[in-house]
């Protein structure tokens, strides 16, 4: 009980009420997220939970009283958005972990993760999430959330899934999303373009927008016509030209969710040492290390090797696609779909980072699909970039990220709404934890 006791602590306890504060970041090399180069030498004003001012750091003097931090030689950057993550916890995709929030919640703010977009779940669960973190009751990352998936009348993921059988349903499905709460409405891989198409109306008649998972038919002419905001993964099949000037003229974008394509290709595993990583080896419960080891290091089927093999090819593909639409203007948004193996809470969005760049985007590009253009798909200008009067969600990098992007990982300070945050106090505690375990609640018929 004891035990017990701190966790719920540790999850719950408000931040205490505080005056208005001002801190100033000195000398700092400014990332601001919008593509650019970076400003060298520049001084970040933030007073409460918003950036006041932007500036060279000779004519931006900090006011008195303010606490300054030295950022001499460190790169300041806005915090990282992960826009497709399941909030079910874990590690392997299947199994769930809902008593075990403060783990994930934890692991995505160490690894600075201040929003993340939560793209299905079961809905009374991710709109309490969602609810005690805006309230500032609930330590985490702020939730973005669709809710429920919206698949066909054969749900591939039931107990989180609603089942859109006719067109007439549609409106009320949506409906209740809204008053949930929902940012979004996710459609699912069993919808016919009727229905889809039945979805987003209902959808844009409350003000809002659909975003698909379409299976195999991500990226598809027959998913563009239906209206959709964005495609839930990077296509794993060759896009044409047209294809891609249609989502271009349409104003879509397309979340990339590398990293799970690598994790079902089995790429990563092939080499664990990647665990040692401190992002992971300081928020992945001992149990689930194990538990990938073991998953990792077992004996493979031809079928399951041939599984891999395609997904190696659907990575490959993916990542042509990526890089295909970035330079045709379509925006890349960053997310992971964690998780997954080898694809954890927070750690897997520099994975995907680096992934994006390994598809052709540049760094600077790279981050910008987690910071500006997370906050354009989120039709949100109050956070993304470091601006004045933008959200003050910030990281201390002690790297040079614009050159190397595993850089992003070097992290030495993080600022949640204004407040800066000791990481040591959400690394995992074996002390702090009760050891739960994951369930396999059959949450997929596949």
């Amino acid at each position: 009980m004891r035990n017990l006791t701190i966790v719920l602590c540790i999850a719950f306890v408000a931040a205490p009420v505080r005056a208005q504060t001002v801190t100033a970041f000195t000398g700092a090399i400014v990332i601001d997220g919008r593509g650019g180069p970076p400003l060298s030498d520049a001084t970040v004003i933030v007073r409460g939970t918003t950036i006041d001012a932007v500036g060279p750091t000779a004519s931006t003097p900090s006011p008195a009283g303010a606490t300054r931090i030295d950022a001499r030689g460190k790169v300041l950057m806005p915090g990282l958005a992960d826009m497709h993550v399941h909030l079910t916890g874990g590690w392997d995709g299947e199994r769930t972990d809902m008593l075990g929030f403060p783990r994930y919640m934890n692991a995505l703010l160490c690894a600075g993760i201040t929003t993340v977009h939560d793209l299905g779940n079961s809905l009374p669960y991710v709109q309490q999430l969602k609810q005690e973190t805006s309230a500032g009751r609930l330590i985490g990352p702020r939730i973005l959330m669709v809710g429920g998936l919206v698949d066909g009348a054969d749900p591939v993921w039931p107990p989180i899934s609603f089942a859109l059988v006719s067109t007439d349903q549609a409106q009320g499905i949506v409906r209740q999303m809204k008053r949930s709460g929902a940012d979004a409405i996710k459609a699912y891989v069993g919808l016919s373009e009727r229905l889809l198409t039945a979805l987003v109306r209902a959808a844009a008649a409350d003000s809002m927008r659909v975003v698909a998972d379409l299976g195999a038919s991500n990226g598809s002419d027959w998913g563009i016509r239906a209206g959709i905001a964005a495609y839930a993964h990077a296509p794993t099949s060759p896009l044409s030209d047209a294809t891609i000037g249609t989502m271009r003229s349409r104003g879509m974008m397309n979340i990339s969710t590398l990293a799970v394509f690598e994790s079902f290709a089995g790429r990563r595993l092939h080499d664990l040492r990647f665990l040692d990583e401190p992002l992971l080896s300081r928020s992945m419960p001992p149990q689930f290390v194990q538990e990938l080891r073991r998953y990792a290091e077992r004996p493979t089927s031809a079928s399951e090797n041939a599984i891999a093999a395609r997904y190696a090819e659907r990575l490959t593909t993916a990542m042509a696609n990526v890089r295909r639409m970035h330079a045709a203007g379509v925006p890349i948004v960053a997310g992971t779909d964690s998780p997954y193996p080898g694809v954890f809470f927070g750690e897997g969005l520099h994975r995907e980072l680096e992934l994006l760049v390994e598809a052709g985007l540049t760094p600077l590009e790279a981050i910008s699909a987690a910071t500006s253009n997370a906050a354009r798909f989120a039709h949100d200008a109050t956070w993304g970039t470091i601006e004045a009067g933008k959200r003050a969600d910030l990281l201390l990098i002690d790297g040079r990220p614009h050159e190397r992007i595993s850089d992003t990982r070097r992290i030495v300070g993080l600022m949640q709404r204004g407040q800066l945050l000791d990481r040591n106090q959400l690394v995992f505690s074996a002390l702090h934890d009760v050891g739960l375990r994951a369930v396999d609640a059959a949450l997929s018929i596949k």
